[in-house]
């Protein structure tokens, strides 16, 4: 997916907006220009990174190798997240063969071979195909973090700044002040450069331990601030300047796309890492990256290619989603925003049977004229939902901020909205997120393949997701791990609670058993949040217990100032 940048001011930045995904060409022709907005917008540590090394040169090109089911039997109904076969594997690397990504999901492997290796591997017996990918090379170490827990800023900190116009316009501001901000939720991200996510916007995020991991699958360096920028719009909290829908959850970052070029192989990087995001517990994913035409000598899609079942990133997220992974995407840019560069269609993976695919419009409501827009090739409706995705606030270069434009930045819009409806009813599955979502948005009653169910309530699908919540509550009461802890000021324990329970009492003892802090809650069946005041109470290591009717629940809790 190939972007296009401006030059950013201080104070009123102009609108930034990704490039039409369809329309290459248009990148190429105008390259001086951009290398002069690059230029503008390249500080100390974002000076443009230099050429992709051509490895096609001087190593094999990378092919897929598609292997036959599992030998082992054990593997049964875990087949999909079962590793790939060790025998397998010792077969291909007694041939000298070296896999670069391993796919537990499709139960195959990249690796560069030449055309005698292509020869011997297409004879073994457990090869089903080899499929080419493209000229790659390396998948970076991890860079992780002890899974930790998630904070409960007081809404009267919001201080929601230029976030509140697009969020208003999504119906977004209320949950935020009755204190839904995805807390216990993890959001994952497919995106290109993160920047280590080190911009002010996500200061709480370092500080609070949320940050569980950021990994980069790509092979060459690269810099930029479209992950970081993505992100923010979901998880970013800057009180005054940017706060997003979901800015209490947790966070995994995967890089995956190489802006300076255009390669099939970004698939082959994909796979891998919404492959690690599921591993590594994600709950929903957003991916603000599609693909329809890559780099000249690769093959690209076709309209007849959007299917929901030909393109390889469609059929991973499809996968993901019947793992329980609720999936954000962004439609594209392939709209008609210039006579020239018009091609309509969604990209993949917005084509995907599972997806929730988000499109864009102005502040008017009205449609954003680069979104791209559907029918798939089978008939079905694309985009599902649209929110505002020109005059976007986003976090960018050197601490500042940017107003931005595109569908990469609708989705984590409505990825920030998805955790919180997470967070009210975690039981829901993909497919019942994205009914919600368009049951409640502004043209569920006249969908239609420009504007989908339409814009986004915010309010209604979060009302809807806590009624079904409250409609099947736990036959016991459930309690999950207190967050933040370690504490300072307050303590939330969120909680589940059966029928004909109403009230708990929450108590902080100390370990010779006195207790420091109580206070009962009334509480409805379904999902509640107890928050209790420790302000008073000395650092230290505590007990914390809930009373229910019939049932004690309870675990350590931590102050420290």
């Amino acid at each position: 997916m190939r972007r296009a940048s401006g030059t950013i001011g201080d104070r009123t930045p102009p609108d930034l907006y990704d490039a039409p995904l369809r329309f290459r060409f248009c990148l190429r022709v105008c390259a001086g220009l951009l290398a002069l907005l690059l230029a503008g917008l390249s500080g100390p540590d974002g000076a443009r990174a230099g050429p992709h090394p051509d490895t096609s040169r001087t190593a094999p090109d990378r092919y897929w190798i598609m292997l036959a089911e599992r030998p082992d039997p054990a593997a049964g109904p875990d087949r999909w997240t079962a590793p790939v076969s060790s025998a397998y594997l010792a077969r291909l690397e007694a041939l000298g063969i070296e896999p670069v990504v391993r796919s537990r999901w499709f139960h195959a492997v990249s690796a560069p071979l030449s055309a005698a290796e292509r020869a011997r591997v297409r004879a073994l017996p457990f090869v089903r195909r080899v499929a080419p990918v493209a000229a790659g090379g390396t998948v970076a170490a991890d860079s992780a973090a002890p899974r930790p827990q998630a904070p409960s800023p007081p809404p009267a900190a919001l201080r929601l700044g230029a976030s509140q116009s697009h969020l208003a316009r999504m119906n977004a501001v209320a949950p935020m002040v009755r204190g839904l901000d995805g807390r216990g939720v993890r959001v994952g991200f497919l995106d290109a450069s993160f920047r280590g996510l080190r911009h002010p916007a996500f200061a709480a995020l370092r500080r609070d331990g949320r940050l569980v991991a950021l990994r980069d699958f790509t092979d060459g360096t690269q810099r930029g601030n479209h992950g970081m920028g993505v992100a923010s719009v979901a998880v970013g909290r800057a009180p005054g300047s940017l706060v997003g829908p979901a800015h209490g959850a947790e966070v995994l970052g995967a890089t995956t796309e190489y802006t300076p070029s255009e390669r099939t192989v970004e698939e082959d990087y994909f796979v891998a890492g919404l492959e690690w995001l599921h591993r590594r517990g994600a709950d929903v994913v957003n991916v603000s990256i599609g693909y329809n035409t890559f780099d000249e000598g690769q093959d690209s899609y076709t309209v007849e290619d959007l299917d929901g079942d030909t393109g390889l990133t469609t059929r991973a997220v499809d996968r993901a989603a019947a793992l329980g992974v609720t999936v954000v995407v962004s439609a594209g840019n392939s709209g008609c925003a210039t006579p020239d560069s018009c091609w309509y269609y969604v990209n993949t993976p917005a084509d995907a049977d599972s997806a929730i695919t988000v499109g864009a419009v102005r502040p008017d409501s009205s449609l954003a004229p680069f979104s791209s827009r559907g029918p798939t090739a089978d008939g079905r409706r694309k985009p599902d939902v649209v929110v505002q995705g020109t005059g976007v606030t986003a976090a960018w270069d050197d601490g500042r901020y940017a107003r931005v434009g595109g569908t990469s930045f609708a989705s984590p819009q409505v990825t920030g909205v998805v955790a919180q409806m997470l967070q009210v009813n975690p039981a829901l599955a993909p497919t019942e997120v994205r009914a919600l979502l368009r049951w409640t948005a502004s043209r569920a009653d006249h969908p239609d393949n420009r504007r989908g169910w339409g814009v986004v309530d915010a309010e209604a699908a979060l009302r809807a997701a806590e009624r079904r919540a409250r409609a099947a509550p736990p036959a016991a009461l459930r309690a999950k791990t207190p967050a933040p802890n370690p504490a300072a000021d307050q303590v939330t324990v969120p909680v589940r609670v059966p029928q004909h329970t109403a009230s708990v009492r929450l108590e902080l003892t100390s370990p010779l058993g006195r207790t420091v802090a109580a206070e009962r809650f009334s509480v409805r069946p379904g999902p509640n949040w107890l928050t209790l005041d420790v302000s008073s109470v000395p650092p230290g290591l505590y007990r914390y217990r809930i009373q229910g009717r019939r049932q004690l629940r309870g675990g350590s809790l931590a102050i420290d100032r």
